[in-house]
């Protein structure tokens, strides 16, 4: 395995828009296993997830709602030291 299938997804909104997201995932058949708060922010935190339904939450993020610029995958370079 190469590693991108063992780990949490994680996705940024601003503090306040936390139910919303909650919200927007929720009609599509998503919900967060956990919410973490710092600096405003809030990571909605997702379980693993098999490939297909990693695929689907990918495509049910309300991106109009993210507070962060780009999706980071994995744990390689230039995340990491390599490997």
């Amino acid at each position: 395995m190469d590693g991108l299938g063992a780990m949490e997804t994680r996705f940024s909104v601003a503090a306040a828009d936390v139910d919303a997201a909650i919200a927007w995932l929720g009609e599509r058949g998503f919900a967060p296993c956990r919410v973490e708060y710092g600096d405003g922010d809030a990571a909605l935190v997702f379980p693993l997830l098999p490939g297909d339904r990693l695929g689907a939450l990918a495509m049910a993020l309300p991106l109009h709602l993210s507070s962060k610029v780009g999706i980071v995958v994995g744990d390689g370079p230039p995340f990491s030291a390599g490997r």
